[in-house]
């Protein structure tokens, strides 16, 4: 029970937005406490000293009276016993008889220039002074002598003081409580309407990032954070649009990509089976016309028979390299699947005097991809060699594990789970004659050809990008003037699987 609020707490802490909110709230009530409290302090201070001047003068005005009834009729000793008598004791209020223009111990606390006109005027003198303390009344005592007096009265703020210490703390706890309130709610509604909105839209906005725009979110508030809500979920169900027709354009290139190269190969396989063709027609009219008898017959069948089978191969080939079909990795060997690309394309490098070399057979260059779209990019990569050769050269494939860091756009862009450092490389080398750096920077570009009008639609090297990036991997090339050129396929390997194929040759 108390775990789940913690982890309310931790995950709203962790976000920024809310933290600021937080504090903005918290700072923002402190300051209005402070602002206030000033504000008080400065009104009660005047509504005290508005008080204080109030007892003075009143206290100041009875006692003036009496001060200067009994010098009149007694004499100034009696007058100064009389106020001794009648002033309140103790320290917080002081009464005294001075003169205006005295000097010494009967010499007022203000100057004389500023006592004595208010005196002559018969107005009274208020001087508040909080720094040292006390608050000073003078009010005229008119005298037989025609001669006028004044009586200080002195009041110490004492009293306000300890209720400005008293009224201070209430409001530093006052204060506190509504700053801890006002965390407390924040924390709170931060939670129901800002944390947990936005820790949805941050996990939807992700599951975006990595291409999933399945489960739709839904935010019960009616706010712009519910308003961002929708117009992700109208955004994805667009993009879900978009990409599957994207899906279908790219498929339906890539299908005219290999009708193209199917019609490439057929050419060189009408020539193919022309040979088998002769043989079996050859045999089945001995046959028919008992030119052979007994074993001669059997052998002849068995001849027809392996030929058929052999051109029957041939077709399936051409047949399967052109069914469209969807993407279904598998485990397959690197090495197999060159070798029978080269198989399907040895017509048309017969035909242009170009070696084909595969790779030595290795039961260890494993990986998972899509034999078929596979077999597309290596069938493209080789075709697009054998035609740069032009006549007389050499295409190799080589195949090897290799230990590198992905280019930036490959490791951004996978977010399904973690990049390992293996990689599968397959090589694409030729001896022709190479590219210039302008063509090489847009070999990967749709419908862009350096061939001749009717030799190509300038898309086989772009849908095999296509093809590799959505296996994880990137293709590279390495190519030069007069020096050839090198495609290299890097796929990536299931994490282990390097280790594995490391240990199996290490056995071996």
């Amino acid at each position: 029970m108390i775990g789940a609020p913690i982890a309310a707490v931790e995950q709203l802490w962790g976000m920024r937005l809310t933290r600021k909110f937080i504090a903005a709230l918290v700072i923002g009530v402190a300051l209005v406490a402070l602002v206030q409290g000033y504000l008080d302090y400065n009104r009660e201070r005047d509504v005290f000293d508005r008080q204080m001047q109030g007892e003075a003068k009143s206290l100041g005005r009875a006692v003036a009276n009496g001060v200067a009834d009994v010098w009149t009729r007694d004499g100034e000793a009696a007058a100064q016993e009389f106020l001794r008598i009648a002033t309140p004791k103790g320290e917080r209020t002081q009464v005294r008889f001075v003169w205006p223009d005295g000097k010494g111990r009967g010499a007022p606390k203000v100057p004389r220039d500023q006592l004595e006109p208010l005196m002559q005027k018969g107005e009274s003198l208020t001087l508040s002074d909080h720094d040292a303390g006390y608050l000073l009344t003078y009010i005229p005592v008119r005298l037989p002598e025609e001669r006028i007096g004044a009586l200080e009265i002195k009041q110490s703020f004492e009293v306000f003081d300890t209720y400005v210490r008293d009224s201070f703390r209430n409001q530093v706890i006052g204060a506190g409580a509504a700053v801890a309130i006002a965390a407390l709610l924040a924390l709170g509604l931060g939670v129901v309407f800002i944390g947990r909105p936005i820790s949805k839209l941050a996990t939807k906005a992700r599951r975006v990032g990595t291409g999933d725009l399945s489960a739709p979110l839904h935010l019960k508030q009616r706010d712009e954070l519910g308003e961002l809500a929708n117009e992700i979920n109208l955004m994805c169900e667009r993009l879900a649009d978009e990409q599957d027709a994207r899906a279908r354009a790219t498929e339906q290139l890539r299908h005219a990509d290999r009708l193209t190269t199917v019609g490439k190969l057929a050419s060189g396989l009408a020539h193919e089976l022309g040979t088998p063709l002769n043989v079996v027609s050859g045999r089945a009219k001995l046959i028919a016309d008992r030119e052979v008898e007994g074993e001669d017959v059997l052998d002849s069948a068995r001849i027809v028979a392996e030929q058929a089978e052999r051109m029957t191969a041939l077709i399936r080939q051409l047949l399967g390299f052109a069914r469209p079909r969807a993407l279904q990795p598998a485990p397959l060997n690197v090495t197999t699947l060159a070798t029978r690309v080269c198989e399907l394309v040895q017509t048309i490098a017969r035909k242009a005097n170009v070696k084909l070399v595969p790779p030595a057979p290795d039961e260890t260059l494993r990986l998972e991809a899509d034999d078929g779209q596979l077999t597309q990019v290596l069938t493209n990569l080789v075709v697009n060699a054998i035609q740069a050769i032009g006549e007389r050269g050499t295409v190799e494939i080589a195949a090897r594990t290799v230990e590198l860091e992905p280019p930036p756009y490959v490791s951004q862009a996978a977010g399904a789970g973690p990049i390992g450092q293996s990689w599968m490389a397959i090589e694409v080398r030729d001896t022709g004659p190479g590219m210039d750096d302008a063509t090489r920077e847009r070999i990967f570009e749709p419908f862009f050809t350096t061939k001749q009008v009717g030799d190509g639609t300038g898309l086989g090297l772009s849908i095999s990008w296509g093809i590799v990036r959505e296996h994880g991997g990137w293709i590279d090339v390495h190519s030069a003037r007069n020096q050839g050129s090198t495609f290299t396929v890097y796929l990536p390997m299931p994490i282990g699987t390097a280790d594995a194929i490391t240990s199996e040759r290490g056995a071996a």
